[in-house]
């Protein structure tokens, strides 16, 4: 944290370019391969990881903001045997149609669960307050207009001691890694200009716009979350964090 900033200006401090939604329009039936791509093929592993942070009990409510095609459902049918509620709200109609292809087989899978999803804002939230046991949020906080109102609205409609877990694309701390990370991106955006995907290319410059943990925790115990947990993984290149709703 900068010396002369105060911990609500790091809070509300501007965000890097969102991606514009006509870029998941035309990414969506592939979105899963870049994530991949991006991730050196480890975030199926990760998710699976991040989500049994959450410790989800039997009948637990989640809702995934921004949830793109769904991987986090997958996810947490891969985990957890018990029931759970699952639903998928995001603002593209194109990565929720990959989402209910990807439900229908979940629901094969995990019988019990309940796959929902729903056309809404991260900023709006189209549910009662403390609907939810759990709230997660993968790969959007900056690509959100507003990230400070989607915090927020989060907060909202978790239920008191709710958990919420967010995972972002980020640099990792040590110099080393950090200029193997950069040789890797540079590689990547390279074959993503020869094949025309500029959406790679795009995410490839998030990561190296990250702003370091501390600005994210900042920016969460602003909306009134507390920090349970923080892990790295993929060698630094995303991090997890579990938050709970402060009382």
């Amino acid at each position: 944290m900068n010396s002369t900033q105060t911990r609500g200006e790091i809070a509300m401090a501007g965000t890097r370019p969102a991606t514009p939604q006509a870029m998941f329009t035309k990414i969506a039936p592939r979105y899963d391969l870049v994530n991949s791509l991006l991730t050196l093929g480890g975030d199926k592993r990760l998710r699976r990881r991040a989500v049994r942070t959450l410790r989800l009990g039997f009948g637990a409510e989640v809702l995934d903001i921004a949830a793109g095609t769904a991987e986090i459902g997958s996810a947490i049918a891969a985990v957890y045997e018990d029931p759970v509620s699952y639903r998928a709200v995001d603002l593209n109609e194109q990565m929720l149609a990959v989402a209910e292809r990807k439900f229908a087989r979940l629901r094969r899978k995990r019988p019990r669960n309940d796959y929902r999803s729903s056309l809404g804002s991260a900023e709006s939230l189209d549910f009662a307050s403390s609907s939810f046991d759990a709230v997660v949020m993968c790969f959007a906080l900056d690509d959100m207009d507003d990230p400070a109102a989607a915090l927020a609205e989060t907060a909202r409609v978790l239920r008191a001691d709710g958990k919420f877990l967010l995972i972002e694309l980020a640099m990792p701390d040590s110099p080393l890694l950090r200029g193997i990370l950069k040789f890797r991106l540079r590689v990547i955006r390279a074959v993503a200009a020869v094949a025309r995907m500029d959406s790679v290319a795009h995410m490839t410059r998030e990561v190296e716009l990250d702003r370091g943990a501390e600005h994210t925790v900042v920016r969460c115990e602003h909306a009134g979350f507390a920090v349970d947990s923080a892990q790295r993984h993929l060698g630094g290149l995303v991090r997890a964090y579990v938050f709970r709703k402060a009382a």
